[in-house]
């Protein structure tokens, strides 16, 4: 499959992966109950650009050996030469990362996401069609807070990439925030999506046809303002679906308002293999990947990056930038250096609930970052 000498062949395409009710949910410790009902679809979602491919779960989290499964099977059963698969982190999700994030994980459902992550990027590859790239920033919607100090950094960044065929038609629209999809608190036990899922909803029923496909970014240590610790079962008037909807609904507007122009630009991709010190003299190998779809950078994160992480790839990286976290893996928090000093939940606490033996070392956040330059070509700023 070739591209078209005025753009590039893009397709999107989406499966429903919602599971039935029993099954063990993931995203916090309090919650022991399974789910007992579904609010909202949960989704497989791929757009695939060039001979590279973006798959996404609604899920907490992916194992990085579930990724590689996924990636395998796909780059050797087509043309693909770059598959990236990640997690919108949603606290509404099944338990499907085995040792990590609760359980117990149900195998045939494990199973299930699995073979629907393949039949999706195989779907929109072989539907792909000739596309041109629309880029434009959203102005900040105002959900995202620092979630661990007031003054802590934030990254309020929107930015939307968007493909449409040659009769105007929209094939896609990729955009990423960075705030925690935990609008719903530990007392929730229906099956949801959070906030992403409103954000997708809404820009879909905007642009008919159209696959919304929405990157959690790093975001750590953000969430929409309440602390790690206030996830208990206490039920919260903030914590609803009201307030998922609301903050869902900002967000995709936001897209939409975005002012977008023509984008144009080489299509390709970087990934490599990084290895990441825990503080007991441990280690953990991830990946890291580098798209460049249009001209426009997609940077693929392991784990939960910080805010900080994600800017300080902005200030390295001129030009269009998405910052994707929970990709190829999700193995814990990667606090930047300054963060050990203020310690909490996620520098001291989190690694238990994630089934690992010990926090990550200090400079593992910038080792992420710097392998992301690396394969950019690009130096810190």
């Amino acid at each position: 499959m070739s591209s078209p000498p005025d753009g590039v062949l893009v397709g999107a395409h989406v499966a429903d992966v919602t599971p039935p009710v029993g099954l063990a949910m993931s995203g916090f410790l309090a919650r022991t109950s399974p789910a007992t009902g579904t609010h909202d679809p949960l989704t497989v979602r791929a757009v695939t650009v060039g001979s590279t491919a973006v798959v996404t779960v609604d899920a907490c989290g992916l194992h990085e050996d579930t990724c590689a499964r996924v990636r395998e099977r796909l780059l050797g059963a087509s043309d693909l030469t770059t598959v990236v698969v990640t997690a919108t982190h949603t606290h509404g999700g099944p338990a499907l990362v085995p040792g990590r994030l609760g359980g117990p994980v149900d195998t045939g459902h494990l199973r299930r996401v699995e073979q629907a992550c393949v039949e999706a990027v195989l779907r929109a590859r072989t539907t792909a069609r000739p596309a041109t790239a629309w880029f434009g920033s959203g102005a900040d919607p105002d959900v995202t807070r620092n979630r661990r100090r007031p003054d802590g950094p934030v990254d309020t960044a929107l930015p939307v990439l968007s493909y449409l065929d040659p009769a105007g038609r929209v094939i896609a629209v990729i955009t990423s925030y960075a705030c925690h999809p935990v609008v719903l608190g530990a007392d929730n036990t229906l099956w949801t999506a959070d906030y992403p899922g409103v954000v997708r909803r809404e820009v879909e029923a905007a642009r008919p046809g159209a696959v919304a496909l929405f990157l959690t970014g790093c975001c750590g240590d953000a969430n929409t303002g309440h602390p790690a610790s206030a996830s208990t079962l206490t039920v919260s008037d903030s914590r609803t679906f009201e307030a998922c909807e609301k903050a869902g609904r900002r967000i995709a507007q936001a897209v939409l308002d975005a002012r977008a122009t023509p984008t144009a630009g080489p299509t390709d991709a970087r990934s490599d293999e990084v290895v990441l010190d825990r503080s007991d003299g441990g280690n953990w190998r991830g990946r890291v990947s580098v798209l460049t779809w249009s001209g426009v950078r997609l940077v693929a994160l392991p784990g939960e990056p910080f805010a900080a992480t994600a800017l300080a790839l902005r200030a390295s990286l001129p030009g269009p930038l998405l910052t994707v976290g929970y990709a190829d893996g999700c193995p814990g928090y990667f606090p930047t250096r300054e963060e050990f000093a203020y310690g909490g939940y996620e520098v001291e606490e989190a690694h238990r609930y994630y089934g690992m033996p010990a926090a990550f070392a200090p400079g593992c956040a910038e080792r992420l970052r710097d392998e992301a330059l690396h394969l950019a070509g690009a130096a810190p700023a």
